[in-house]
């Protein structure tokens, strides 16, 4: 079954989500004891903070279904991932461990010793294999972890993820695609989001379940209908233009990051986008993408809200990690500044008082979102899980960043956030950068200035 996009949804999304919050109120209204709830877990892939409900883009992105989730949610407003990569981000969200625990800062294959270390060892249980053990029927489709790990769930869907040639120049010669879907394709999204839905709607099993639905784009390559790149006029769309001189004041290992040279081209990713003149067509597909992900998100509220279960779910969207596009001389992931480490978090608890709908701007890490689990659905907190119940923000983890030997801090009593690019060498400005929380853009590098 194909759940075509339809503007149905995304005009009815809020509405939809409107009577859902009803339906809890009136469950938590009873005398009854509650029943158990329901968890739907959507991850998505290296979307940044760019919604409209809150999103950091200076332009109109188109996001209809998950500002509708938003306006139900608690919104952490200031969330950021643990690692600016896939497979790190995930074992933190997943195995509830910090990257000083897990190590995993750079690694993305699994035949590599800190992912091994991890996933091989039997000690260590993940958040499905947590909600098993406390009478959860779990169930996952689509990238959840950063690889298919089919043996940590109950029911697996399909893993439908785009083949992503690393070593491949693609169309423009800039080792990045942007196309249009044809329309006798199904997107991979759909079919993991079909599943899911399907999920939802024939469920009926006495336990509860945790549905983790796991959503690729805007991953690259930016495939997707037509609909979607007719959102953005390429006249209408903001490209991220960098800052005249944004490195000067960062230290080396920060300029060795942003500009690392593809070993194929001796060029920066940014150098040949620029050359190449796509930074617009990007941008676009870029923003393209993230509309197809919030149709597909609008396909599973409307699933939820009209299922049985519309009133004893709780929804937790969530992205790995950021994106450059063009800022800092930089496009893609892998950097400790906010566009590849800041990212869009909202969970949805109607009737919990311990997450009221309302903005949270206090900075909270991805590490909380395991222990969020299970303060949601009343499990008793589980000794290997690292950070702590998001709730309103007030005793949030500490946000610790890591990417290669290096980590950033965000320090909100002191206003700043400091980066130490290289932990293992003695506290030196070559290495370290510090910029005021204020400064959005990370402009400014105050550490060259006043040293501290």
């Amino acid at each position: 079954m194909v759940h075509s996009n339809s503007g149905l949804v995304a005009r009815t999304g809020l509405l939809i989500l409107v009577l859902f919050v009803n339906l809890a109120l009136v469950s938590t209204a009873s005398a009854e004891p509650p029943p158990p709830r329901n968890i739907l877990f959507i991850a998505i892939d290296d979307l940044r903070n760019w919604v409209h409900y809150g999103g950091d883009y200076e332009g109109i992105v188109h996001t209809p279904n998950i500002d509708a989730l938003a306006a139900v949610s608690t919104r952490y407003l200031n969330a950021y991932a643990t690692v600016p990569q896939c497979v790190g981000s995930r074992t933190s969200v997943l195995m509830g461990l910090s990257p000083a625990t897990h190590h995993i800062t750079f690694s993305s294959w699994a035949i590599e010793p800190e992912y091994h270390a991890v996933y091989s060892n039997p000690t260590l249980l993940s958040l499905p294999q947590v909600m098993t053990l406390s009478g959860y029927h779990t169930a996952t489709t689509g990238k959840v972890f950063g690889t298919s790990l089919p043996d940590r769930w109950d029911e697996v869907g399909p893993d439908s993820q785009p083949v992503v040639c690393d070593f491949c120049p693609g169309p423009d010669n800039t080792f990045m695609t942007a196309e249009v879907l044809p329309d006798t394709e199904e997107h991979t999204d759909q079919t993991v989001t079909n599943w899911a839905v399907d999920f939802i709607e024939n469920y009926d099993r006495s336990e509860p379940f945790f549905l983790a639905a796991g959503l690729y784009q805007p991953h690259v390559p930016w495939r997707v209908p037509q609909w979607a790149y007719d959102l953005y006029p390429i006249e209408d769309v903001v490209v991220s233009t960098p800052i005249a001189n944004d490195l000067d004041d960062e230290p080396a290992l920060a300029v060795q990051l942003a500009t690392v040279q593809n070993p194929f081209t001796g060029l920066s990713q940014y150098e040949m986008i620029e050359y190449a003149g796509k930074a617009s067509e990007y941008t676009q597909a870029y923003l393209a993408s993230i509309s197809h992900t919030d149709a597909m998100v609008g396909q599973l509220l409307a699933a939820v809200a009209a299922s049985p279960f519309a009133s004893t779910t709780d929804i937790i969207l969530w992205s790995d990690h950021g994106y450059h596009l063009g800022e800092k001389f930089h496009w893609r992931k892998n950097t400790l500044w906010d566009q590849s480490v800041k990212v869009p978090l909202l969970v949805s608890a109607p009737g919990n008082a311990n997450y009221p709908v309302g903005d949270v701007f206090t900075p909270v890490s991805l590490l909380d979102v395991a222990p969020t689990v299970l303060d949601l659905t009343g499990i008793t907190p589980f000794v290997q899980f690292e950070g702590v119940p998001l709730r309103d923000g007030a005793s949030a983890s500490p946000v610790e960043i890591y990417f290669n030997d290096g980590r950033a801090l965000v320090m909100p009593r002191l206003g700043r956030k400091m980066i130490d690019y290289d932990l293992t060498t003695a506290q030196g400005s070559g290495d370290r950068a510090s910029y005021r929380l204020t400064d959005i853009h990370e402009e400014t590098n105050i550490y060259t200035n006043i040293g501290c």
